[in-house]
């Protein structure tokens, strides 16, 4: 098979800003962007959730009209998930005022509300503003009847943890636990494939069109120590891939792994084969694949899948590049079977 090629999603959100187009070299639209859907295979009840294919296999389709075809070909040893979709959803969020505050449901309640999926994801920061602050946890001392009656008496900003946002920091928001997007903030988000989120507070914005969730959300929230509050996550060491590569790992989780990837303008690698698909998003610069006759050009922002039946596949670095690649664990052997790097 040959790499699939995806195109963005763009998504108008009353707190998005303006920079997402010009990461992804597109003109701007009339009305502020906050999401960018990079790699999305979502539920059909999902309005516009599957990615547009624009090269490689499958051009002209959708990736969910060939995960329905070719789904053993693209996941080989990867697991889909519990909808039977691509296990990872690849998104851009630009934040010009803050998203709500919100919390997204476990396993164990999306199994138990058929209308609901898990989520977890994780937030890699590509721009912030000095003074950029985000949302993440709820403080000790507070418990879940303070945090209801709070709830009701109209606010619970004070109720959570906040954090100082600098570029290239990675935060870890597993499912359960209550957070927010602060304002001057982009990030490329990798979760698990859903769009299952419960609002609790909307920073007074009284939109009909976006509905508080209380009773959903209290039963999805986690207060004290039962949060898995993981301090930011910027110190991982670069090291060398062969040759002039060299990369870090930004994200490590049971659904997915996240690696940082970066070379000079002129490199070239032979992206590897393996038993589960990667997800290659270039974070800055220009690339060309290319096997046999087939090529495609590729500007920032741009996403491809390397299915796992993908092999032969070569990348050239048209300027200096940086590349995010998501792997997922092998569902027989529970594991991501790329240890580590190699692509001179």
């Amino acid at each position: 098979m040959l790499p699939i090629v995806l195109g963005p999603l763009l998504k108008h959100r009353v707190w998005g800003g303006t920079r997402i187009c010009p990461f992804l070299e597109l003109p701007d639209p009339p009305t502020p962007i906050g999401e960018a859907w990079l790699v999305a295979d979502l539920p059909a009840s999902i309005a516009d959730g599957a990615s547009p294919i624009v090269a490689g296999h499958g051009t002209g389709s959708t990736l969910k009209d060939v995960m329905a075809s070719e789904r053993d070909l693209v996941l080989g040893r990867a697991a889909a998930s519990p909808s039977g979709d691509f296990p990872l959803l690849v998104k851009l969020l630009d934040a010009d005022e803050p998203l709500s505050v919100q919390v997204h449901p476990n396993a164990e309640y999306a199994r138990a509300h058929p209308d609901c999926f898990m989520k977890s994801e994780a937030w890699l920061v590509l721009e912030a503003r000095a003074d950029a602050v985000l949302y993440r946890g709820i403080r000790p001392g507070i418990d879940a009847a303070t945090f209801r009656r709070h709830l009701h008496e109209g606010g619970v900003i004070d109720d959570l943890l906040r954090e100082p946002v600098r570029t290239g920091q990675t935060y870890w928001l597993p499912s359960g636990l209550c957070h927010a997007l602060g304002a001057g903030i982009m990030v490329a988000e990798y979760q698990t494939p859903s769009d299952t989120t419960f609002r609790v507070f909307d920073w007074e914005r009284n939109d009909p069109k976006r509905p508080l969730h209380l009773e959903q959300a209290m039963d999805c929230i986690l207060f004290g120590s039962d949060q898995e509050l993981h301090p930011p996550d910027d110190h991982e060491a670069w090291r060398s891939c062969g040759g002039s590569w060299r990369g870090r790992t930004r994200v490590r989780s049971a659904y997915f792994r996240v690696d940082e990837l970066e070379a000079p303008m002129g490199a070239t690698a032979e992206l590897p084969a393996g038993n589960t698909p990667t997800i290659w998003t270039l974070a800055s610069g220009t690339a060309r694949l290319r096997t046999g006759s087939w090529q495609a050009d590729l500007a920032t922002g741009a996403s491809f899948i390397m299915p796992a039946a993908t092999e032969g596949v070569g990348l050239l670095a048209t300027s200096p590049i940086a590349l995010l690649v998501a792997t997922l664990p092998d569902a027989l052997s529970g594991h991501d079977d790329r240890p580590s790097w190699h692509l001179a």
